[in-house]
């Protein structure tokens, strides 16, 4: 007696295929919340992530609106060399599945920050402070755009909340992928509200001097910048909210002071500058 076509032994077949399809989906994008991507896989899974990315960004996007004030608009001149200069750094960045925005938030508050996706906020406290010097910008937000090209947001996310995290987003109704979203965002949130690792502030020092090089600017703007920080930190400024969420340290200023005068020389010149942030993503 043959089996009807279509019936328990062919589903059988489909079902463990299945099964095998969503572990391996699940591995794939696990393995890229931490860190451990395969190269032949890396580009399918970039894609596959840069949406859920970008959604998580635009929740984060109104948690920080929502704390630090509306966008605004600065002075027409003034918003033009802002914008020129955010255009040139990001012109250095690999991530091209990622379409950055730069928001410049109405609060006297002295920070920068970075959310997964590509938004990138600057407050009209620290612009305040940066004042005319285009190396120094160009650094701040050469730091800030290296977190999202390092993926630190997402990785981070990857490493609290696990391969669960993942399976909703990928295989969730749409009430569990906004559960998920909403998870993700909430502890972006926080890494935004209270800073990120050490190790992810250096590797974004690094990643963002260097594509501040490339795009044609002076590293030694983020040094003059640490240390117009750290002068200010003795004055008691008000809403000098940096040094809490990018702590400064002898060793952070020793390192970016070293990295700027090894680009300087041209010892780290690759022989495309347009791919200066080389450290794996």
């Amino acid at each position: 007696m043959h089996a009807a076509r279509g019936g328990p032994g062919r589903c059988g077949r489909l079902s463990s295929a299945t099964a095998l399809v969503v572990v391996l989906a699940a591995w794939l994008l696990f393995s890229a919340l931490f860190d451990a991507p395969t190269a032949s896989a890396q580009s399918f899974i970039d894609d596959l992530l840069s949406g859920f990315e970008v959604m998580i960004g635009q929740s984060v996007y109104a948690d920080v609106v929502a704390e630090y004030g509306p966008p605004i608009r600065l002075p027409e001149g003034r918003q033009r060399w802002v914008e020129r200069i955010f255009g040139d750094v990001v012109g250095q960045a690999r991530r091209k599945n990622i379409t950055y925005q730069l928001t410049i938030l109405d609060s006297p508050v002295v920070n920068a920050f970075a959310a997964p996706g590509g938004y990138i906020f600057l407050t009209r406290g620290i612009l305040a402070y940066i004042g005319d010097d285009a190396d120094a910008l160009a650094n701040v937000l050469g730091h800030e755009i290296a977190h999202v090209e390092q993926k630190h947001g997402m990785n981070t996310i990857g490493r609290r909340l696990g391969l669960s995290l993942v399976l909703q987003l990928l295989f969730g109704d749409a009430r569990q992928r906004n559960e998920a979203i909403y998870s993700a965002a909430v502890l972006v949130t926080e890494l935004v509200s209270l800073g990120w690792s050490r190790e992810q502030e250096h590797e974004s020092d690094d990643v963002g001097q260097r594509l501040a090089f490339a795009a044609g600017y002076d590293p030694m703007g983020m040094v003059r910048f640490f240390e117009l920080l750290q002068n200010l930190e003795g004055e008691e400024v008000p809403f000098l909210e940096f040094l809490r969420t990018h702590p400064l340290t002898s060793d952070r200023i020793a390192r970016a002071r070293a990295r700027a005068e090894e680009l300087r020389r041209g010892a780290a010149l690759p022989d495309d500058t347009r791919a200066v942030a080389s450290a794996p993503l």
